[in-house]
């Protein structure tokens, strides 16, 4: 049992060694870091603009750092409605507007960058070698198992290291874009939304990974876990207008379980349970996609 926990170990190291030197990964991580600098940006563009507007109802000289009225917007509802249709609801954003906004905010675009990251990265990680023959190197050291285990967490550190720098970077373009942002609490909730981030995450990452284990092409495997991440979100809303009483109703709405972007809201949440509940379910459909891929690779003559 030892043994099989260091050679996974080992295989996850090698993944992320041999990941972070490549131009794909490294031109992903670029994207994704843009895309968090971005979402930085365009929170203090419309804070300042939010903010203007109101200095303009007040008849006071108009702000030329954004924040500096952002105690007036929160009291105002300004930010609770931008926030809202977001996180599930008035009453879902109105429980978190006691942490500073823009690393909810930042928090959104993780959510929604970092599962891209990890389906384009982790589907052609092991098909790629299957094509190549480079996997029968592997082979020779460890088992199917630990390989399949071993590039699973690999692909998870290298998104838990995405996100990471996406916080360093979007706490630092806070500190310098914007007034009134507190250093220790920012940095808290970016950190905390980058956990949440990583759990929403999973079963994307096990949807992709179990696409490289069931096809052989690279190629063919990112078109099959890019097809099916995009799909998602319609694909939840047909089995969702098909659902009810009925026997097909009913298996529609058994299979609604099976798609990871309706629990969103739930990683919003701030009652212990339910983000409990959340992330249970993001690791079981992670096991169930990957377990999927896994059966054929078990089979295939490698």
């Amino acid at each position: 049992m030892m043994r099989a926990v260091l050679d996974t170990w080992w295989v996850a190291a090698y993944e992320l060694g041999e990941a972070v030197r490549t131009r794909l990964f490294q031109l992903v991580i670029l994207a994704y870091l843009g895309g968090i600098g971005f979402s930085v940006w365009l929170f203090t563009k419309i804070l300042g603009e939010a903010e203007n507007r109101l200095a303009e109802t007040l008849g006071v000289p108009a702000t030329s750092h954004p924040g500096a009225m952002l105690p007036q917007l929160l009291q105002n509802g300004d930010v609770r409605d931008l926030l809202a249709p977001i996180v599930g609801g008035t009453s879902a954003a109105d429980a978190l507007l006691d942490q500073p906004a823009l690393g909810l905010w930042v928090g959104i675009f993780s959510m929604g960058l970092l599962p891209a990251v990890l389906v384009f990265t982790a589907s052609g990680t092991v098909s790629a070698e299957v094509k190549s023959r480079s996997i029968r190197f592997l082979l020779v050291r460890t088992g199917r198992l630990e390989i399949a285990a071993g590039k699973l967490l690999g692909q998870l550190l290298l998104g838990a290291v995405a996100a990471l720098l996406g916080v360093g970077l979007a706490w630092i373009l806070g500190l310098l874009m914007m007034s009134g942002n507190p250093p220790v609490d920012l940095a808290v909730t970016l950190l905390t939304r980058c956990a949440w981030s990583c759990l929403f995450s999973l079963p994307f990452l096990g949807l992709a990974l179990g696409s490289s284990l069931l096809i052989g092409s690279p190629n063919g495997a990112r078109v099959a876990a890019t097809l099916a991440f995009f799909g998602m979100p319609a694909l939840n809303a047909i089995l969702t207008f098909k659902a009810g009483p009925g026997f097909v109703g009913q298996v529609c709405d058994l299979l609604t379980l099976a798609i990871p972007t309706r629990y969103w809201n739930e990683f919003w949440s701030t009652d212990p349970s339910v983000l409990a509940f959340a992330s249970g379910r993001s690791v079981l459909l992670a096991v169930v996609f990957f377990a999927v891929g896994f059966a054929r690779f078990q089979r295939r003559d490698l």
